[in-house]
């Protein structure tokens, strides 16, 4: 008789794939496993995908002051995600309201929630500023 080898998984569920298990807060992570989403999504979607995004850094619109916004995205299926997202200037408010946002949330929420595409999360700006020596030749041998 012949035993196949069976791969050993970190994963707590034969469901939902965690994109970077490791970056969750200890907290949040647990607070999904017990909650009625987690179990809902395994139940309907075999190939479920969620990615918990922490991202902290200055406001857009130039301010010195930090803004900490957490995103979890869940990939139901081929085109259909749900987005939870919330910045703050507290950076643990975020993962607090999370958690308590995974106690009430259901799968109905989820599902209407859900959209075909997500939208980037961030912009990145770049300001180019030309050489001042080559603005000063071009303006020189290229008059129009």
């Amino acid at each position: 008789m012949q035993i196949d080898k069976i791969q050993n998984s970190n994963q707590t569920s034969f469901g939902i794939k965690y994109v970077n298990k490791k970056a969750w807060n200890k907290d949040v992570l647990k607070a999904f496993e017990e909650s009625k989403i987690f179990r809902g999504i395994n139940a309907k979607y075999p190939d479920a995908e969620v990615r918990y995004t922490k991202i902290s850094g200055e406001d857009s619109i130039g301010n010195a002051e930090i803004i900490h916004t957490l995103l979890m995205d869940i990939k139901l299926a081929k085109n259909k995600f749900f987005r939870w997202n919330l910045s703050s200037h507290s950076e643990m408010f975020p993962e607090q309201h999370l958690k308590y946002e995974l106690k009430i949330l259901n799968m109905k929420d989820i599902e209407e929630g859900a959209v075909e595409t997500l939208n980037p999360t961030y912009r990145l700006n770049i300001k180019y500023k030309q050489n001042p020596i080559k603005a000063f030749f071009q303006k020189i041998f290229h008059k129009s």
